[in-house]
């Protein structure tokens, strides 16, 4: 067996020791303290000892800056009922995570994992002694039970996500001792670690405490459980299930126990406020051996719109967020109230490359549009009427540079031609390549005509929601409309846009995107080849990858199904090292196809920071593949007395 460990650029391979093992606890030798409130439970007789409630080798966290001292609130807020700051801020537990860098898969609540030589096997060893937050014992029977009885019920789980799936078969989970569990595949499946560090990840633990969700599954509880979920307004047994382990639904549940660091007091559900309380069973401790976290609690406050975030932010009622006010256009209010809000700033930078990317459905309905959106000519003439300087002035403030639908400087997968081509501003080159494209008649107006002899018109979807993409558009219309092209910015809500792209009838559309991070763009690559339905430059080649028998997809381009073949390579590679070199090729690609015509970098945006609150990263990468703040270590966080 082989046994790997995960870097961000380099793969290190041993065959003697296991990857991912914890914080060095060998020699460490302490005693363990818990915060003031937990010791009063404790001398009160309501709880255990600290040693008692720990694990046998706790999970030792290095503090940023300093080890902190208990106590205090975090305040932050989200927007409307859905949003998924919570599992942001007080739901990333998961057996592996992302380290606070965003370069490698480190341990969590397990204590190591052994994947063998084609990454059909993932062996986890579990951290002896780990405890639910009530007290019950955290084993290797919790994720057979997940595995059996939710994952792999066609009731409960129809059709299983396709992070836990490999040659067609479900994952098998298979006990090997208390503590350990081997996770199997039917083939290989070398992007798991990296999903389950993900968003992805939330689902395994919170569908794993057998002991509690037993009463709510028809197969362990068959005669009181219909009384229960007509008790709760569900329609079944199914539903009520579903609730329990869902998102956000299990955040509503006060009775779900956790791994988390911080416990549900206060539900998700219709209160303007979001509590959770210290979880007294956390499995991890400083280096000074203080159970973590130092926070006593965290309130949510729940908002109708993200201005009235952005006004509790500057007010001082936000100790730590960056969600909903990291924005281009909220960013100059954040700065300048620095000091009335008491708080400083971090970076938060955003996982993407591109600050808007503009797609051409390639596979449009319409003969005439997808012979003119197919032509590559075309595209590279469009990139050139674009006046990018002028859009980073107006629109981002200065703070952006011209780049391409490419992967972020710096990083293991960039490629400076994919990012710096067809970026200057030039009308008449402009023009000579939309020649070139046979577009060379006009009408009345000035206005380009296709083969068919009609005008050249067409929509670019946008987000209601997002003005300063409207904006952007609107000065690209203009631009376009310099060299004949009629293109027409068509804000819409997100319902009706993903609408459109599953029946493959949009025109195109204006959005943020690129795989910026090496490891977006291995687990997300949707804007480098047509990956999925969201493919917006060619929808139906993507509902083809997904399901070849949609019936909106149609036949892939040769280079798409070679970028299709190389994708699967990424997914069955057992290294990351293996999985960058497959991803480097199918990236020339989409370099030499030039699918996606991009503006300018998405900058730097800004989270807002308490200027007393300690072991807040200067830089924390943005995006719910990274569970922004999640990775970041908040059990850490604490207030300077």
């Amino acid at each position: 067996m082989q046994h790997v460990r995960i870097l961000g650029r380099q793969i290190v391979s041993t065959v003697a020791a296991a990857i991912l093992m914890g914080a060095g606890w060998a020699g460490v030798a302490f005693g363990f303290e818990e915060s003031p409130e937990l010791k009063a439970l404790v001398d009160a007789g309501k709880l255990p000892p600290v040693e008692k409630r720990l694990p046998k080798e706790p999970l030792v966290l290095t503090p940023l800056e300093s080890v902190g001292t208990y106590g205090g609130t975090w305040r932050t807020a989200t927007f409307g009922g859905g949003d998924s700051e919570i599992e942001r801020s007080i739901g990333y537990t998961r057996l592996v995570r992302w380290n606070p860098e965003w370069t490698e898969v480190i341990p969590d609540i397990a204590k190591s994992v052994e994947v063998n030589d084609n990454a059909t096997e993932y062996t986890f060893t579990l951290r002896e002694g780990t405890r639910w937050s009530d007290g019950e014992p955290f084993t290797a029977d919790d994720l057979v039970w997940w595995n059996e009885n939710v994952l792999r019920n066609t009731k409960i789980t129809p059709a299983a996500p396709d992070w836990l799936t490999s040659g067609g078969e479900t994952v098998k989970v298979e006990k090997l001792a208390n503590d350990k569990v081997v996770f199997k595949f039917a083939a290989p499946n070398g992007l798991f670690l990296m999903n389950m560090a993900t968003v992805r990840g939330s689902d395994i633990l919170a569908a794993a405490p057998a002991h509690y969700l037993k009463q709510f599954h028809k197969d362990f509880n068959p005669d009181g459980v219909d009384a229960l979920a007509k008790a709760a307004g569900a329609t079944d047994w199914v539903q009520l299930f579903n609730n329990k382990i869902g998102f956000p639904g299990r955040w509503r549940d006060l009775g779900r126990p956790t791994l988390d660091a911080w416990v549900l007091t206060a539900p998700y559900n219709g209160t303007t406020q979001v509590v959770a309380e210290r979880n007294p069973y956390y499995a991890k401790v400083d280096t000074a051996g203080n159970q973590l976290p130092y926070f006593d609690r965290i309130t949510i406050d729940v908002m109708q719109d993200t201005q009235a975030i952005i006004l509790k932010a500057i007010s001082g009622e936000i100790d730590m967020q960056n969600r909903f006010i990291e924005t281009t256009d909220a960013r100059t209010v954040i700065v300048q109230n620095q000091e009335k809000g008491g708080y400083g700033l971090f970076i938060a930078r955003p996982a993407w490359s591109n600050a808007l990317l503009i797609t051409l459905n390639q596979t449009h309905k319409n003969p005439a549009l997808r012979a003119v959106f197919s032509n590559k000519d075309f595209r590279i003439g469009l990139s050139y009427a674009i006046n990018r300087e002028e859009l980073n002035q107006l629109i981002y403030a200065g703070q952006a540079k011209p780049y391409q639908a490419a992967p972020r400087e710096g990083t293991a997968l960039y490629d400076e031609k994919m990012a710096t081509q067809y970026l200057e501003y030039n009308v008449d080159l402009a023009n000579q390549y939309l020649d070139k494209a046979g577009l060379t008649k006009h009408d009345a107006e000035g206005y380009r005509l296709g083969q068919d002899g009609k005008r050249i018109t067409f929509a670019i979807d946008a987000l209601t929601g997002s003005p300063i993409q409207v904006d952007a558009l609107e000065m690209i219309q203009r631009y376009w409309r310099a060299v004949g092209i009629d293109m027409q910015p068509r804000p819409a809500e997100r319902s009706l846009i993903f609408s459109r792209l599953q029946n493959n009838e949009n025109d195109g559309l204006g959005w943020v995107g690129g795989g910026g991070y090496d490891f977006l763009g291995l687990l997300d690559p949707k804007w480098y080849f047509p990956h999925e339905y969201e493919s917006s430059f060619a929808t139906a080649w993507g509902l083809y990858y997904q399901n070849p028998k949609d019936p909106n997809a149609q036949e892939p381009s040769p280079a798409a199904k070679k970028q299709m073949e190389l994708y699967r390579q990424v997914q069955e590679a057992p290294t990351l090292e293996k999985q960058l070199a497959a991803m480097k090729e199918l990236l020339a690609i989409t370099r030499d196809e030039f699918y996606v015509i991009g503006t300018n970098l998405e900058p730097d945006r800004v989270g807002i920071v308490k200027t007393n609150m300690r072991n807040v990263p200067k830089v924390i990468p943005s995006t719910s593949f990274y569970m922004t703040p999640g990775p970041a270590k908040p059990e850490t966080f604490y207030y300077q007395k």
